[in-house]
């Protein structure tokens, strides 16, 4: 009989469909696939070498996280991040990544303090290319997330990670937001290091609400309908399905 210890966990093997979902989540956070682009079924399974069934699984997963929308007689559709998204999302990262912040400050010992300085450090470095900079920026508030030592928190705070990073995608994307960023994290890293926990609070939130200031005006944008076209957008009901 074969040894039970040597067969790995299913959780090290993740599925075609789960695999499937991550490429097209990952296009979508980064913006390779804009709001309202079409999914066309067949051309998307030839270019990812696969079959219709599980990528159908997967455009399946993806409406339910909120990516996608299917649209009867018109087909699947990238969803637009509308204000009230927006809102609703960052409205709960401000709390939950400044009471993470606060608490991180409370029991911050010397290893998370030199983890956050070596992610300042990469930073530092990324500034000139939003989307390096976007990933080196989700790792940062994933490390004071898990300074914080708050697990009902990080549980919360996990089911928002992909929203979160299609935002800060967003807000990355605006010319010297990169540079103001860092400068923003550097001081909530000398607060959280110094132990000094109502004033990292307040940094990271003034943070979250910096970018917030920048996504809204970037969706107001989008949603003010340009000179010559139609006030009734035939793909408004993309987002507005999820949000009603």
């Amino acid at each position: 009989m074969s040894d039970p210890s040597s067969v790995r966990s299913l959780g090290d093997h993740p599925s075609l469909r789960e695999r499937i979902a991550i490429h097209l989540r990952e296009a979508i956070v980064s913006g390779d696939l804009p709001a309202k682009t079409r999914l066309l079924e067949p051309e998307l399974a030839r270019q990812l070498g696969v079959s219709r069934t599980p990528l159908r699984e997967a455009i399946r997963q993806l409406e339910a996280e909120g990516f996608l929308a299917t649209i009867p007689r018109m087909g699947t559709f990238v969803t637009e991040v509308t204000a009230r998204d927006l809102e609703d999302v960052y409205a709960i990262r401000s709390v939950l990544e400044g009471l993470a912040a606060r608490q991180a400050a409370e029991q911050m010992n010397e290893a998370s303090a030199a983890g956050l300085r070596s992610l300042l450090a990469e930073l530092a470095l990324k500034t000139a290319d939003y989307r390096e900079y976007h990933e080196a920026a989700g790792r940062f508030h994933d490390a004071i997330l898990a300074a914080s030592g708050n697990q009902p928190l990080q549980a919360m705070y996990h089911t928002l990670t992909h929203q979160v990073a299609r935002l800060r995608t967003l807000s990355l994307a605006v010319a010297q937001r990169p540079e103001v960023s860092l400068r923003e994290h550097r001081r909530i890293a000398s607060a959280i290091t110094r132990g000094r926990g109502p004033e990292a609070e307040r940094l990271t939130r003034s943070h979250v609400e910096g970018a917030l200031t920048i996504v809204r005006r970037r969706i107001r944008r989008q949603e003010k309908p340009a000179r010559g076209e139609q006030e009734c957008d035939p793909f408004s009901n993309i987002s507005n399905r999820r949000s009603r």
